[in-house]
């Protein structure tokens, strides 16, 4: 067997746990690291490691391709402004493309992805990891097939509150612009939460490969952090077929709450939340129907997964066009009239290494029950 020839873009943050993939699970019989891109490799806890293998370290992709070295799969980590650029860079020079997500920060960026992947016949796989899940995948089987009847509306939170060294960790954390002029949009809605947004409207689409698209989007952005761009979220969009989608994020709330959902469908309600075991779909006549829960799998399952498409021509499970979605829904945020607010000071709590908004998590979850698309928490705790 030929191993899989991996180049990897980025090895320190994200993509350490990448390479630790590799090295650890992945015999080299299967896949082996043939190249990394990385303007500071050093700072990666796999630098010496590297090095070692004498693995060849370039600062850009364009280098590493010009001085007659070839891949096989690119796995890209970089920072968002470059996810597009360097997956057009790898498949114009013959590589197959395994992009974190989000795949890119405008449409216009995937409309030119999508060209040239359909130019080279490469594909591009987009890592959003629940998607490559054994239980989100059965539950939108199921839901092509139609035993739910059609979806109605479907809402998710998810309260992952963030220290200040989150938005310290880069120079692009929670930017709109970054420093080199390239626009980031990095959010909590576009990083940490994205899986969960795209999520949705992933399991509405038409195909096991496609998405709903968002036709109308509302809402409402907040920061508590000093931040370009919003740590808080509460968004309404639309769908090309009609469900209604609502999505309640935040990196500042006092309380932590992973995600959880609940999904209406015309014969059935499906959730999941820390006390349902999983995914849990309800029909209308009480049979009860149990998928899993979508971390259950590897989260780098879609490493495993865009090898072995490799090997055997499987399908894509995730390409740019499902994860076109997400990306008009983060950008219809950001055209809204109504600017980012700021919390008020009074309602802010500063400790040692993070800060929290006294009140939000109890309004956040008061919007999420009453599937509502406003804050409503001045009211509440004002003191102590």
């Amino acid at each position: 067997m030929i191993p899989t020839r991996i180049l990897f873009s980025a090895i320190s943050g994200y993509g350490f746990y990448y390479l630790k993939t590799l090295f650890d699970e992945i015999p080299e019989d299967q896949a082996i690291i043939c190249g990394v891109i990385d303007p500071q490799p050093e700072m990666s806890g796999y630098f010496a490691d590297i090095v070692s293998r004498g693995v060849p370290i370039y600062p850009d992709m364009e280098s590493f391709f010009l001085d007659g070295n070839e891949a096989d799969l690119t796995v890209i980590a970089s920072p968002l402004q470059y996810h597009v650029p360097q997956s057009i860079t790898a498949m114009k020079n013959g590589s197959n493309v395994l992009v974190d997500k989000p795949v890119g920060v405008t449409s216009g960026e995937l409309k030119r992805l999508v060209a040239v992947r359909n130019q080279t016949g490469k594909w591009v796989e987009v890592g959003y990891q629940w998607s490559f899940s054994e239980a989100i995948q059965n539950l939108k089987k199921d839901i092509l097939k139609g035993i739910f009847g059609k979806p109605v509306r479907m809402k998710t939170i998810c309260l992952w509150p963030r220290p200040f060294a989150y938005f310290n960790r880069n120079n692009w954390a929670g930017k709109i612009w970054a420093d080199d002029g390239n626009l980031v949009l990095d959010s909590i809605a576009n990083n940490a939460c994205a899986h969960f947004l795209h999520n949705m409207f992933f399991l509405t689409g038409q195909e096991m490969d496609l998405s709903s698209v968002p036709v109308t989007v509302t809402g409402e952005r907040w920061r508590g952090y000093d931040i370009q761009n919003f740590d808080t979220v509460v968004c309404r969009a639309m769908t090309d077929n009609g469900v209604e989608i609502l999505f309640y994020a935040s990196h500042v709330t006092g309380n932590l709450v992973n995600p959880a959902f609940q999904f209406e469908f015309e014969n059935a309600t499906v959730i999941l939340d820390e006390n349902s075991d999983g995914i849990v779909a309800t029909m209308n006549d009480g049979i009860i129907k149990k998928y899993g829960h979508p971390d259950a799998d590897h989260q780098f399952k879609k490493l495993f997964k865009a090898i072995e498409a490799g090997k055997v021509s499987a399908p894509v499970i995730c390409p740019p066009e499902a994860a076109l979605s997400q990306t008009l829904c983060i950008n219809a945020l950001h055209e809204l009239p109504n600017e980012i607010q700021t919390f008020p000071a009074r309602f802010m709590v500063i400790e040692k290494d993070r800060r929290w908004v006294r009140g939000l998590g109890e309004a956040m979850q008061a919007a999420y029950d009453l599937w509502g698309d406003k804050l409503v928490f001045e009211t509440k705790n004002t003191e102590g």
